[in-house]
């Protein structure tokens, strides 16, 4: 059991059921890749929406930042790098236009929102998401309107993307921890649980909240430029709202405080989901029976409920 301790601050041990958790994530992950087919398509999806429910729980867990806006991040992501992969440009730069459209209108709309707080802001970010959805909806010429926009010409091998998908998702989880752990995220922190105590002590509550909600719209729009490469196509229905409320449910059932429960609910969601829907279209009320059950049960999402089974909980970002 020694490789599952290490020192205390006073030298005494401390059981870290986290790392084994994580290590089982990925594994989790990792697990249809050798299979291929249906299962590894489910693994894809589930990782690319985890990127962005992930980009989410940062946003409400930590920075209390609540936002039903981003389906606007995830489709403006799909759409730029659509466009930019149709016109030829390589994948890599592609990634670059969709995380940059997302964070360009993050950074334009959240002069507006940040000037508001509490219940303003989740009605700013869901009217502004909105906004997209209709201008993608009618800009039929840049959009395809209602068809969309087909990729199913580029050939890409769904075993690579989708190690690129885990890796994307694990490197953000890796780098959002760390940022979660330096100054920046202790602000964040305070302005959280106490605004007003916060800006009384100097900490600038409209410029973090900013730096966050770009930051978050950028992963957002990575995982939707990933979702467009997967599915091969990119529709207006990505930007509506609907997207948004999906991805605050796996961030619920994950567990809001915690960075790694948004990706085991995306993956708990997406394969649950895709079981259901083999056998009854009321999917959705089964989903929301769930819902209702972790929200009674386990009032701290999935992950935590997992790592206070290992008897510790430390589920820690």
């Amino acid at each position: 059991m020694a490789f599952l301790q290490r020192k205390g601050e006073k030298g005494g041990l401390l059981l870290r059921p986290a790392y084994l958790l994580r290590g089982g994530l990925l594994l989790l992950f990792l697990l249809p890749l050798p299979f291929g087919g249906y299962p590894l398509y489910l693994a894809t999806e589930a990782a690319f929406l985890g990127l962005a429910a992930v980009a989410l729980g940062f946003l409400l867990g930590h920075a209390g930042i609540p936002s039903l806006g981003q389906a606007a991040f995830l489709g403006l992501g799909a759409y730029a790098g659509a466009l930019a992969l149709i016109g030829g440009l390589p994948f890599w730069a592609a990634s670059l236009a969709g995380l940059g459209a997302a964070a360009f209108y993050a950074l334009v709309t959240g002069l507006l929102v940040f000037r508001t707080r509490g219940i303003y802001v989740l009605m700013l970010t869901l009217a502004f998401g909105q906004m997209v959805y209709s201008a993608a909806y009618k800009w039929v010429g840049l959009t395809g309107g209602d068809d969309g926009l087909n990729l199913s010409g580029l050939k890409i091998d769904p075993r690579l993307l989708h190690l690129g998908a885990v890796a994307l998702l694990f490197l953000a989880l890796w780098g959002l921890g760390l940022l979660l752990r330096a100054p920046f995220g202790k602000a964040l922190e305070a302005l959280r649980q106490n605004e007003e105590k916060a800006r009384s002590l100097g900490i600038p509550a409209f410029g973090y909240k900013l730096v966050a909600y770009v930051l978050a719209a950028a992963l957002t729009g990575l995982a939707g430029m990933g979702l467009a490469l997967h599915r091969t196509f990119v529709s207006p229905h990505d930007l509506f709202w609907l997207t948004s409320v999906v991805l605050l449910i796996l961030v619920l059932l994950g567990g809001s405080r915690g960075l790694w429960g948004a990706a085991f609910g995306a993956l708990f969601y997406t394969f649950v989901q895709a079981w259901v829907s083999s056998f009854t279209d009321l999917w959705m009320l089964f989903v929301g029976l769930f819902l209702i059950a972790t929200v009674l049960f386990a009032r701290e999402g999935l992950w935590s409920f997992l790592g206070g089974g290992w008897g510790g909980g430390d589920v820690a970002p």
